[in-house]
């Protein structure tokens, strides 16, 4: 299977081209070096992917911060990028790869708002709080309704993931950074229930539903279970060897009390992926990563 990845350089997209590497697949990397997707590409870059002729695009370029994408619609960026870029990507496919398949990356952030643990599943109904989860429900439906005009497509909703590489502005290596440089920590909630699985599952995911996935089809990418921010803490207390009896945790903000729990059945049935990496792993490779960088 020959693949072309948009975002390649990106934490989740440099973590999918790995694993396209290890399968033996060809990867065209898509990066903006050569095309920035909220414009029209060049001509020289079209005729690079053609030649190439991926069978799969994985499209996962996108201003995946929230903070970054506006706080209650899309901002200037997250349009530009998150749904003028999967515009122009569908259009380039549709003109000039129409035999490619797109596995789609959306987000948790376009289902509404939890007040429990029970996981959601892909009939739930989508009610955006944020301009990002906004921004990613429009292009959703820019799929969907290119899929109606012959677009081969499937859309994977993805929950939030982390492991070796990831920026320290989220979660999990924010956390450790932290930890590692002193006994005053500032954190935001340790009362919340989220879903955080290993970005190595989700890319295997990824490419389990490039060759299994129904077309048209939406299907959450998740652990399926609820983590608690405190225990995440202690574990990566745990895994660093600090005594919390030394420590100064300032809660901040007690924030929201619950975020969406994936209910991955959907995926599990249609292709026999599951999540394997163990939260354990996933904490000791993320230090591990940090310390040597």
């Amino acid at each position: 299977m020959k693949v072309a990845i948009t975002g390649a350089r990106g934490f989740a997209g440099s973590h999918l081209g790995r694993a396209a590497r290890d399968l033996d697949y060809p990867i065209h990397e898509i990066n903006r070096d050569a095309w920035d997707i909220s414009e029209t590409p060049s001509t020289q870059f079209i005729d690079s992917l053609m030649r190439f002729e991926p069978d799969v695009i994985f499209h996962l370029a996108a201003l995946s911060k929230r903070s970054d994408c506006g706080e209650t619609n899309p901002n200037q960026q997250a349009t530009a990028v998150n749904i003028r870029g999967t515009h122009q990507l569908i259009s380039l496919v549709k003109e000039c790869l129409p035999n490619a398949r797109v596995v789609f990356a959306s987000s948790s952030y376009v289902y509404g708002p939890v007040f429990d643990t029970t996981p959601v599943s892909e009939r739930a109904p989508c009610n955006p709080q944020c301009g990002y989860g906004k921004s990613k429900l429009q292009a959703e439906q820019l799929i969907a309704d290119a899929v109606e005009d012959g677009l081969d497509a499937v859309i994977v909703r993805a929950f939030q993931h982390s492991g070796p590489g990831q920026q320290p502005r989220l979660i999990l290596p924010e956390w450790i950074r932290k930890l590692q440089q002193g006994s005053k920590v500032d954190v935001f909630n340790l009362q919340s229930y989220f879903d955080l699985s290993d970005v190595r599952d989700v890319v295997r995911a990824y490419l389990t539903l490039a060759e299994h996935g129904k077309t048209g089809a939406i299907y959450n990418v998740g652990s399926g279970k609820a983590l608690c921010s405190g225990d995440l803490f202690d574990e990566i207390c745990r895994h660093l060897t600090i005594d919390q009896n030394n420590l100064t945790v300032n809660v901040q903000n007690p924030g929201e009390r619950f975020s969406p729990i994936a209910d991955v059945t959907r995926i599990m049935e249609a292709t026999g992926w599951s999540p394997a990496i163990p939260l354990e792993l996933t904490i000791s490779d993320t230090i591990a990563a940090i310390t040597s960088s």
